[in-house]
């Protein structure tokens, strides 16, 4: 716990600096094994409704209210006192009321993570969240089965376990990959993509011939390095770590800002920029709109693998989203996870957290309610990880949902019937021939640092964002914008993260 507490005696001192961070953005008969055991038993003998608020991103489903009723009649049904209070906190807001409650030590047990915004280092490194070794010994005997080993260690700092991971996909199937209309592709007559300069060309197509009166659509932009174009480098693989860290497969570490792979990357969202693909106002639209816009389907391409929402199916039948990779590299894991979920330091029953997330995951049925709501009612199933939504809100989504990425497991998800049989084998399965990368199971502790890393992280959001997202050139922006990295600490964190690493990997 020495490492952690150092952490917390540095969070009044950061509280000023985290404040300024900005947000980021189906399996029946897949059962975990559903032992609640321990967990169940010192809940019933504490006699006491110990409540479990969950701090999540996002407008809250229509239909809560309901589903929590059911989640809390399921738990006193099998003997965990316990009361499910999700928070939710909408996007514009989301830093800043979550580093409020966090600072003014308000009470609540569970926070969901970013890793591509503010991830667990930061939340640990401000005494935010606290480590989980003893909690999930004690309480989550389901909840640490769940997962593999290799994932579990990749929240890991200094041998303790700082978060919950989320481990709703398997990043194996991720690098190289962009989303894309293959039936508006097929209508400009363009073959799929082989190079960056090919997306390019293909994303404009699109944009001109988007079959709606409002052809003001774009790219979805994601604040995380663009995974898609890096195989195409020849120096793949490669890592990036938190935008910042750029490590080889022979451990070789040095500032990813300073590389030529940074400059090709922000060269690239320049053109998308240049050629109106990129929202004009990128750095300042609410996330809610951006996430709206991808649920109605309307986005050129994207980084990752999703699917069409069902309302999206209905209003246009022939709609089919296909992935496409650049290159046709071998499979690379670059990272772990991109998601978790924290502990909070305010809450005075930590147990409570861990034993509502080893109840979720100790059986499908359990998962099922928290994650779709009542079956039959808001869902039905129709196969091993499949679904149908039964009930919708007026905007034709489902009338409850908790998104997997907020609360999710690879082979326990569940997707609708008429999914793509592709998309679906590579969301539910976890892949066996990838190579990882070289640092997963390493994370950094920016105690030695941990000025410099909140100073940076900050500064990332000011400064190397517009440039991320192709709002300013390279040529014009990056010599200021290295400048205040340096300024802000940058050559520091990367010379403690190098010697962590390169002991970690010594220690191996």
């Amino acid at each position: 716990m020495k490492a952690i507490r150092k952490y917390a005696m540095l969070a009044v001192s950061f509280a000023l600096v985290i404040s300024l961070l900005a947000a980021c953005s189906s399996g029946g008969g897949n059962s975990a094994p559903s032992a609640t055991g321990g967990a169940a038993e010192e809940s019933k003998s504490s006699g006491e409704k110990l409540p479990v608020r969950f701090l999540l991103p996002g407008n809250e489903p229509e239909d809560l209210a309901v589903v929590v009723e059911a989640i809390n009649k399921k738990l006193a049904e099998d003997g965990l006192n316990l009361v499910y209070q999700p928070i939710y906190l909408a996007w514009d807001v989301w830093d800043q009321r979550s580093n409020l409650m966090l600072t003014t030590g308000e009470e609540f047990e569970l926070i969901a993570i970013m890793h591509d915004s503010k991830g667990p280092q930061l939340l640990a490194g401000n005494g935010g969240i606290i480590p989980i070794d003893d909690l999930l010994d004690k309480y989550g005997p389901d909840l640490k089965k769940s997962m593999p080993d290799w994932i579990w260690d990749s929240v890991k700092i200094g041998g303790q376990t700082i978060s919950v991971p989320n481990f709703w996909a398997d990043t194996a199937f991720s690098d190289g990959m962009v989303t894309m209309r293959s039936d508006l592709l097929a209508a400009t007559g363009m073959q799929p993509p082989r190079s960056p300069e090919e997306l390019l060309e293909a994303a404009a197509k699109i944009q001109e011939n988007w079959p709606d009166d409002n052809k003001s659509v774009y790219v979805k932009m994601l604040s995380e390095p663009a995974y898609y174009l890096h195989p195409t480098y020849e120096t793949y693989p490669f890592t990036v770590v938190e935008n910042m860290i750029y490590v080889d497969q022979e451990g070789n570490v040095k500032s990813w800002l300073e590389t030529e792979e940074f400059k090709k990357d922000v060269t690239f969202m320049r053109q998308l920029y240049e050629r109106k693909l990129v929202h004009p106002d990128i750095l300042t639209v609410p996330g809610e709109v951006i996430n709206q816009e991808e649920i109605a389907g309307r986005y050129l391409f994207r980084q990752g693998d999703v699917g069409l929402s069902e309302d999206v199916k209905a209003r246009f039948p022939d709609a089919e989203n296909k992935v496409y990779y650049l290159t046709d590299s071998p499979k690379f894991r670059s990272y772990a996870i991109r998601n978790s979920n924290g502990v909070s330091s305010t809450t005075k029953h930590p147990e409570a957290a861990i034993q509502f997330l080893n109840w979720v995951y100790a059986k499908q049925e359990n998962f099922d309610l928290v994650t779709y709501g009542i079956k039959d009612v808001h869902w039905k199933e129709t196969g091993d990880n499949l679904k149908d939504t039964l009930k919708k809100n007026q905007n034709g989504g489902a009338s409850y949902e908790l998104a997997n990425w907020l609360l999710g497991h690879v082979e326990m998800n569940r997707y609708p019937t008429n999914y793509d049989k592709d998309r679906l084998e590579r969301r539910t399965t976890i892949s066996e021939d990838t190579l990882n990368s070289i640092t997963i199971g390493f994370n950094f502790d920016p105690t030695n640092v941990a000025a410099e890393y909140a100073n940076t992280v900050a500064e990332m959001k000011t400064s190397v964002e517009p440039l991320r997202f192709g709002v300013v050139s390279y040529e014009q922006a990056f010599d200021k914008v290295l400048a205040n990295m340096k300024a802000a600490g940058l050559d520091r964190v990367v010379a403690e993260y190098e010697k962590q690493f390169k002991e970690w990997l010594a220690s191996r």
